[in-house]
Formats: structure tokens, sequence, C-alpha cells
């Protein structure tokens, strides 16, 4: 019998392996893009849906992250009472209408740019976010999963400055079980493409700066006052 877990490691280590020579100019060049946003005061806005969600989660407000990164999600304005809970869940996204809403609770700036994640790049709520974005001039990066976009139909790259690819299967399946295909990998690679994206800003920032706005972990002593005092400059724009 097989090792079904040496199996799976074994191709993630392989898609990892090909991702570091696909991507890495691609990555670099969106590195670029949000640094330029962030030493212009800007905000790297955030948004992904479901699966694509993870890879803004990655980036968002967490301990050894970079603070001006801000995640766009549904469920704030389901909390405030301006979308209903079942349309948060799923439905707004199929449905650019539901944009203003969800935007309205959030302090936005027109020296932000957007990090937009979908895999299939087809999502109405998304190439909204896009289109709007294009039309004030702002930025737009495309996380996209290439093989799913093409298989579907996606427009998603037509607004987008530049695009990374999870390069996963179409669909997204691992590992073969007498037959069977189970498990998925693009999810994972998108996390360490948006962790390698992070390191690439990381030394854009100590090369000019010699430092750069990290989070550190609420574990440690004082870190609710270091974050707060790191996050002052951009008021409610990462909250």
């Amino acid at each position: 019998m097989s090792d079904i877990k040496r199996e799976y490691v074994d191709l993630l280590l392989r898609k990892i392996d090909e991702i570091t020579i696909t991507q890495q100019d691609k990555i670099k060049e969106v590195a670029a893009m949000f640094f330029d946003c962030m030493d212009h005061q800007g905000v790297v806005q955030l948004f992904g849906h479901r699966l694509s969600e993870e890879f803004v989660n990655e980036l968002n407000y967490r301990a050894g992250g970079l603070v001006p990164f801000h995640a766009i999600r549904a469920k704030q304005s389901a909390m405030e009472g301006l979308l209903p809970i079942d349309v948060a869940a799923e439905e707004y996204v199929n449905d650019a209408k539901w944009v203003d809403t969800v935007v309205s609770v959030y302090e936005l700036d027109d020296r932000d740019m957007y990090c937009l994640v979908s895999l299939n790049g087809n999502e109405p709520f998304v190439l909204e976010l896009a289109r709007r974005a294009k039309e004030k001039g702002q930025k737009v990066v495309a996380v996209v999963n290439l093989n799913s976009y093409k298989k579907n139909g996606g427009s998603f790259l037509d607004y987008a400055d530049a695009y990374l690819d999870m390069g996963a299967d179409e669909p997204d399946l691992a590992i073969d079980i007498n037959g069977s295909k189970y498990g998925q990998y693009g999810t994972t690679i998108g996390s360490i493409i948006a962790q390698m994206l992070t390191a690439e800003v990381y030394q854009l920032f100590e090369d000019k700066y010699g430092k750069a706005p990290v989070l550190i972990s609420m574990n440690i002593a004082g870190a609710d006052a270091y974050n707060h005092e790191l996050c002052i400059p951009y008021g409610r724009r990462v909250d």
C-alpha cells in the first residue's frame, strides 16, 4: 500500500517548485506594486470569497504581516444590518448590485489599490469591484487559477494590471485512490504565494527604510499598544 500522505506532500513540493519558477517574476512585479501603494500611504484592499478568502487571510491583519492590508468582507455589512445574512453567505458575489452595500461600511481611499482573488474570474461582484477601481485609475491585481479561469469563461483579467496564477488543475483534485481523485492543493499553493509576496514587500521596506510596518503577536507583552501605534496613520482604513 502506498503512503498517501507522502504522495500528497510530494505533489505539494513539486507544485511549489513550479510556482517558484513560473510565478517569481509576477510575484516581484506585484510586490513592487504593493510597496509603491503603501509607500504613498495607500492600503492594499483585499477581497476573496469562500476558498478564495484563504489567500486574503494570509495577508490581512495578522502577526508577522504588514499593516497596510485590509480585507473587504460581506459579513461586516451583514453584522451592521445592511445585508441579509443569507445573501452575505453566498448570493452577493453573483450580483454586482451588492457592491455599494458591502463597501459602504469601510473607509476607502483613492490612494488604495486592490488585490482581488477569484479562481474562476467570473463573479459579477468581483468584476464590478475591479471595474470601479480601474475607472478611478487605481491598480488592480487579479489572483486566479488560470486553468479554472479559461474553462469557466472568466473575464477578470480584462481589468487587471497584473495577475498571479495559483497553478492548480481544473478541477483542483490532488490524489488518485483506486481511480478516484481526492483532496486539493490550489488554496495551499495560494497561501504560499501570498507569503512569498509578503516577503518581497518586507524586503522592499527594509531596503528603503531599514524597517517594515510589521504587526507583532498579541501573545507578546505590549503588542496591543505597539500594533495600535502602527495603525494610527491609517485611521479606520485598516479596521
